[in-house]
This record gives C-alpha cells, structure tokens and sequence, in this order.
C-alpha cells in the first residue's frame, strides 16, 4: 500500500469514528436537555432545545475538528472544507432547489408515510415542529433552518465528503447521504433525505463552496418549518397543482446545476462498491446506525 493510499484509509478512518462519537453526543445531548427541562417550571422552548442539541452534539465536535486540521494543513484547509466564495448563480439556484425540493421530498416519503401510518400505526409527527406565530417563527429560523444548514453541512458536505472524495467521489456522494438520512432518525422520510443528501453534495461539487449547499439545505428546511402554517394553507385547492410545478422546476434546476462543470476535483483511488459497503458496514457506522435505530424505537414504540 502507498503512503498516499494509507493516508487516505487512515482519514476516512478517523472521520468514521467522528460519526460515532457524535451521534453519541447526540443522544447524550438530548438526554441531558430533557432531564434539565424537567424539573424547569417553564421549560425553554421546543427550537431552544433543538438548538441547543445541535450545537452540543454537532457544533463542538467539528470545531475541535477542525481547529485539528487547519493547524497541520494551515490555509489549504479552507480549500479542503470548501470555504470559497458562492456565485450569484449557485446562490439563487441553491435556494430554488431547497424550495421546489422540499415538495419533492414530501411526494417521494408518501408511500412510506402510508406505511408507517397504515402498517406501523404510527400517528405523530416526528419531523420539523412547526411555528404557528411570529415569535414561534422567528426562533425556528435560528434552530431549525439557519443552524441546522450551517452544522449539519459542514460536517457532511465540509468534513464528511471532504475526506471520502480523496478517495472516491461517488462513494463520497452515496455514503454521506446515507449517513445524512440516517442520522435523521425519521424512518418515514429517509428517502427524501437520501435525495436532499445527494443534491446538497452535487451543489458542491458544481459550486466548490459549502455555503452553496449550506443556501440549499436553509431554504429547505425553511419551506419545511412554513409549511403547514403559511403555505398549505394557501394553497387550497391549487396544492397539486403546486407540487407538480415544484417537481417539474427541480428537474430543471437539477439540470441546470448539472450542466455546470465540476469545480471539485472528481478522483476513485478506490473501488466505489468496496469503499461504501465498507464503511456501512465498519465498527463505528455500525456501532452508529444501532444508537439511532435503538432511539428510534424508543421514541415510537415505547415513548
């Protein structure tokens, strides 16, 4: 084995035990928020707490991170994260895309929406907590639009895919948005999480800027968190109407973006197939997937 390819294996390596480590911190984060907030007479709000997850489980262990790699690689890291500049014109078509495909994601997790309400019985909404005011709105937008997009992108698309693509881009697409559906703990839209994962890593490939993908995963969950409150009921009876349009204006902004030329390099110094169901099935992704299944069943089936 080369150094080069050495160097490689032992970055992906490390970058698979960050995965771990944080979907622990994750639940342990979640566990102590809720354990504070019950003997509170007034509890923060549901976005508080959220953000407060966020920035413990994800915000603290990609500083350290990368605090980590910017002191031995200096100012190639800021190319390695993909801190450039964004374009006018990857802004405007990232935030179309987060909007018209957030429709999308809803369309593509409705048979396994059915099947979990039909088969599974459940009932609740695990998903994005909707404002129903203006302050409700205002606090959203910091813990469920604004902090997700930044954390959450820039330990997928920054760190994540960063280390994969020196091996093998396509396995770095797959596998991050793999990961990004995972980690998502809803069963009954991991398909429209696997596609947002996928997009996302397609923007910065096309764009080289993580504030591209971190644009498109903003207004995605921004249109998300407005939905049921402010948009829906605009809509009326035109609603299929809308989710047509937003599904045909994907496409085309997909195309669009793809048509642009690569501005990350695109490289396979390993096997895609061999690179992907190896990390899947690796010790910490393993350890990972069985602390967000475990949490899931608790939350749905005991409570």
């Amino acid at each position: 084995m080369t150094n080069k390819r050495y160097e490689l294996r032992k970055q992906i390596k490390s970058v698979r035990w960050m995965i771990f480590w944080v979907v622990l911190a994750q639940l342990a984060a979640e566990m102590a928020v809720e354990a504070l907030t019950s003997f509170m007479k007034n509890p923060p709000h549901q976005y508080v707490q959220i953000a407060l997850v966020e920035v413990l489980a994800i915000g603290v262990p990609i500083i350290v991170y990368a605090r980590s790699v910017w002191t031995s690689s200096g100012e190639n890291a800021k190319q390695e994260f993909g801190l450039n500049p964004c374009g006018i014109y990857f802004v405007v078509i990232a935030a179309l895309l987060g909007i018209c495909g957030q429709f999308v994601m809803i369309l593509l997790n409705m048979p396994a929406n059915i099947f979990s309400k039909v088969v599974l019985e459940q009932t609740g909404n695990d998903g994005v907590a909707m404002a129903q005011s203006g302050g409700e709105l205002f606090l959203g937008i910091i813990a469920v639009v604004i902090i997700p997009a930044v954390l959450e992108e820039f330990w997928m698309r920054g760190i994540i895919f960063s280390a994969y693509n020196k091996s093998n881009t396509i396995a770095a697409i797959f596998f991050t948005s793999i990961i990004f559906a995972l980690l998502h703990l809803r069963l009954s839209e991991a398909f429209g999480f696997l596609l947002m994962g996928i997009v996302a890593s397609f923007i910065l490939i096309k764009s080289r800027s993580i504030y591209a993908s971190m644009i498109y995963h903003a207004f995605s969950n921004l249109t998300a968190l407005m939905l049921t409150s402010y948009i829906l009921p605009l809509l009326g009876d035109y609603i299929w109407f809308v989710f047509i349009a937003a599904a045909v204006g994907f496409v085309m902004l997909l195309a669009l973006l793809m048509l642009q030329k690569n501005k990350v390099s695109v490289n396979k110094h390993f096997r895609t197939r061999g690179l992907v169901f190896g990390s899947i099935f690796s010790l910490p992704v393993i350890l990972s997937a069985f602390i967000v299944v475990l949490k899931y069943f608790l939350i749905n089936f005991i409570g």
